[in-house]
Formats: structure tokens, sequence, C-alpha cells
């Protein structure tokens, strides 16, 4: 990320509310890996920085974690549009001491608050859209005009996919503003591993929030569907995440007759869940766009680094998924709750050790040409060098 000889430092502001929770990790993926350029952070809040270390990090409030509710002054002043004071003071020194290439927003609603910081240090500003902030945001009246502002002085909108370029020209973003960028992953963190098969035995993953869009319920019906069509073979389940949904998922799974074969580990850090990647058969990942509209926008990360690790994927026609995985090719994809389907494609992995095997040497050969992180942060990087001077 260092300059050679004598050229004065080339700097990228990286602005998002919080630096940096376990499941925005690929976050991190972009900073460190956009190689010609130096990132620092401009948070209100920082956690898990042993996971996610950084040398210049800009941290607004005192605490590292949430002091608990904004004032009523404070709520005053974000209902207006704009940072409260102590954010956008902490924000705009930092880019004072290191004046930056550009602001580089993270999610919808840091591009809007990021305005102020832009107009007043001059600065193009890139603002990069992930799921809830082009799914569900659009949706809130006072959010569509927010968001006409800022597609108006924002200089340049990614999307991880066609799908969520798609979403984002709806919300009325200009075409010609939005470039289509993947996520990147780490291949030396994320080896490739064929897998060797247990016999009469079944290994399933899952890991997520415990959010409608997930759909894990369906993953849990799937499940014991299939189950009941193999009775000869050992389903064991291991769930990664936590949230909202908790006691109804464990509640449906107690119904389902298979809350005894799963494994329940609630929030892990990233390494676990690599990890456990290595232990799984196929991981289990059916999307839905929820009832009050929320989406995955693009595509979940997991099914990327699952893939890169030689898993096979099912999962549903949902978003960006079909561009991740390869329909009866990487893994087998299903239409939105169809349980059926996706009771179906587990079967067929089950019953076939090669085709799992071929699957997850596919979906790695797939993630190392279109999804890897030093070759995505070249391309990055050929984004950002288009407003150098």
């Amino acid at each position: 990320m260092l300059n050679s000889g004598d050229e004065a430092p080339k700097y990228i502001a990286h602005i998002l509310t919080e630096y940096l929770g376990h499941p925005s990790n690929w976050i991190y993926t972009q900073i460190k890996y956009t190689q010609r350029y130096i990132p620092y952070v401009l948070a209100q809040r920082v956690v898990n920085l042993d996971h996610y270390p950084l040398e210049r990090i800009f941290v607004s409030r005192k605490s590292g974690k949430s002091s608990g509710s904004p004032s009523f002054a404070e709520r005053i002043v974000r209902r207006l549009g704009f940072l409260p004071r102590v954010d956008f003071q902490c924000f705009s020194s930092a880019l004072e001491r290191y004046p930056p290439l550009l602001l580089q927003a993270h999610f919808g609603w840091d591009g809007y608050f990021s305005l102020g910081l832009k107009k007043k240090h001059g600065l193009p500003q890139v603002t990069r859209f992930y799921g809830y902030d082009v799914g569900i945001l659009p949706r809130i009246p006072l959010w569509r005009r927010r968001y006409q502002r800022l597609f108006g002085e924002g200089d340049l909108f990614i999307v991880e996919g066609t799908n969520m370029k798609s979403l984002l020209e709806n919300a009325g973003c200009p075409s010609g503003k939005i470039v289509v960028h993947h996520l990147g992953v780490n291949l030396d963190q994320i080896k490739y591993e064929p897998r060797k098969p247990q016999p009469k035995a079944l290994r399933v993953l899952i890991a997520a929030s415990f959010k409608e869009k997930k759909g894990i319920e369906y993953a849990l019906k799937a499940i014991a569907r299939a189950g009941k069509e193999m009775p000869d073979m050992n389903i064991h389940t291991t769930i990664i995440g936590d949230g909202v949904l908790k006691k109804t998922l464990h509640d449906l799974a107690g119904e389902l007759g298979i809350l005894g074969a799963i494994a329940w580990t609630g929030y892990q850090p990233h390494g676990y869940f690599l990890e456990e990647l290595y232990k799984a058969d196929l991981f289990l990942s059916p999307s839905v766009t929820a009832s009050d509209g929320d989406t995955e926008g693009g595509a979940p990360v997991a099914i990327i680094e699952a893939g890169a690790s030689g898993l096979p994927v099912i999962s549903t026609t949902h978003a960006d998924i079909p561009e991740v995985v390869l329909n009866g090719c990487t893994g087998f994809l299903a239409a939105e709750r169809n349980v059926e389907s996706l009771a179906e494609s587990i079967c067929r992995l089950a019953r076939d050790p090669a085709m799992r095997m071929e699957f997850g040497r596919r979906a790695r050969a797939h993630i190392e040409a279109n999804y890897e992180c030093v070759r995505q942060g070249k391309l990055l990087s050929d984004i950002y060098a288009k407003y150098e001077k």
C-alpha cells in the first residue's frame, strides 16, 4: 500500500459507522487489498481490532462500544440530514491531516451523511452498497429523498453484481454512475480441500444471522424432508449465528424432530466459521426476500468463502447469488421458499460424494477467477485511479 520514491502518499479515507463487526469482515478485505493506496478509517466506534488491525483509525466517540441511545439534539441533527458535530469535527480533522484521493463510504446511509465532508474538503465520494441499504431504505420516503441527493452529489456507486445494479437504478441512481465490483476473499487464508465422505453421513453447515431474509426456516424444513427421504442417512447440521428469530427457529427444529441433530453455536469469530467449513459436506444458504422487502442485495460473502474452500453450496435464485453459485456446476439453486427443491438438492449431494467433490473443485476455480482478494483489490485500485489528477 506504500508509494515508491518521493511521491506523496495517496490515501483513501473509508467511512463507516462501526469498524468492524464480524459480519462485515468483507469490508476489511477491500481495505487491506487495495494495494496502490494507503487506507485509513473514519468511524464512530471501533470493535474487534485484534481481528481487523489497521494503522490509522480515527474514532469520534470516546468508547469503543455503543454508548447507548443518541441524545435528543443528536437525533434532531441526524433527522435534518447532518453528521453530529462530534463526528464531523473528528473526521474533518483526519481529512485535513491526511488529505485523501477520495472518500469511500461503506453503506448508503454513510454515503449520505458523508456529503457534508465531501463538500467541505472538495473530495470525490465513492459509495458502496451492500444489501439493506439498497433493498429497504429506498422504500422509506425520507430515505428516497435523501438518496436522490446522494445520487446527484455522489461521484460513483459500487455494487456487487447485476441484480444490485438494477436495484440501485430503480431507486433513481443514474446507470452511468454505477460500477459492478465483486467482493474478494483471501485464498491464502481459505485453502482448497476436498472433503472425505463419511459412510451414511452428511454434514450440513449453515452460517447466517437469524433474520427472515436468510431463509433458515426453509433450510430446516428441507433438512427434515431430506431426512425422511433418506432414513438411512445420518444428517448432522451445524448452525453458526444468532438473532431475533432464535426461539422461532429452535421451536421449528423441535417440531420437525431434528433439534437433537443440530449444533447451535451462536455468533462466532470469522476464524471459527472457516474451520467449520472443512468439517462440512455442503453449505446451505437459502436466502429469500423478506416480508418487509429486505434482500441480500448482492450475495452473502459466506457462500463465496464456502465455494473457495471446495464446498458445494445449495442456495436460491435470489439477488446476485446465481453469479456466485453456478446451478448444476458448483452447487444447486432453488426458487425462494421451495422446500421440495432444496430437499431434493440435499439428497442428490448426499447420495453422490463424487458430485460433491467435483462441484467443490469447480467452485474453487470459479472463486479464484472472479472473487480472489488480490485481483479484486487491483480492480478496485483501478476504479480509484480514475480520480487521480
